[in-house]
């Protein structure tokens, strides 16, 4: 009687506090009509990180932070997201890592023919800094829809007012540059 009460317990347990999945696949469109399996994975000890499974090998994104955050994608929530942002035939890869309790990075990789390999792209926020990341509330909504990069957060001014905002960011040359928000 006790092992049903246990295995009640559990399903009960994971019922109200569900767990955002933390290892998730996903294609990449390569040059040359090739594609690369992606995989986001989080080990029981240590930090998140990608693999790449390249025809010439494999290829590891590491540091990008304790856990994933989730990313919204085609209706669905995911945790790595291949998608052509810049519009030339092969996809980018989207994660979001959580780096400290309150804040996450969202990272965007793009294929460099030179290198064979996935490097990060520069992403210019609302203040025209450039940085290889951008850094998003852990509260805050990402969403990757028609090769925009939307995050949704509270602002809060001075006065403790709170405003809902949705920041855009698409492609700008090398990399993403926020371009709007409302």
């Amino acid at each position: 009687m006790r092992i049903y009460r246990l295995i009640a317990a559990v399903i009960v347990a994971a019922a109200v506090y569900p767990v955002f999945a933390q290892t998730m696949s996903a294609s990449a469109r390569l040059p040359g009509g090739k594609s690369a399996a992606v995989n986001a994975v989080k080990p029981a000890e240590g930090a998140a990180y990608i693999e790449i499974a390249l025809p010439s090998g494999m290829q590891k994104l590491d540091g990008l932070g304790d856990r994933f955050m989730p990313l919204r994608s085609g209706g669905k929530e995911t945790t790595v997201v291949t998608a052509d942002l810049n519009k030339d035939g092969i996809d980018e890869i989207v994660v979001r890592g959580q780096v400290t309790s309150t804040e996450g990075a969202i990272l965007v990789f793009k294929w460099d023919a030179a290198r064979n390999e996935f490097l990060p792209v520069d992403i210019t926020n609302d203040s025209g800094d450039k940085k290889p990341f951008l850094f998003a509330d852990n509260g805050s909504i990402v969403s990757i829809e028609k090769n925009i990069i939307e995050v949704r957060l509270t602002r809060v001014d001075q006065s403790g007012r709170r405003a809902e905002v949705t920041e855009r960011y698409r492609w700008d040359g090398d990399g993403l540059k926020y371009f709007e928000d409302h």
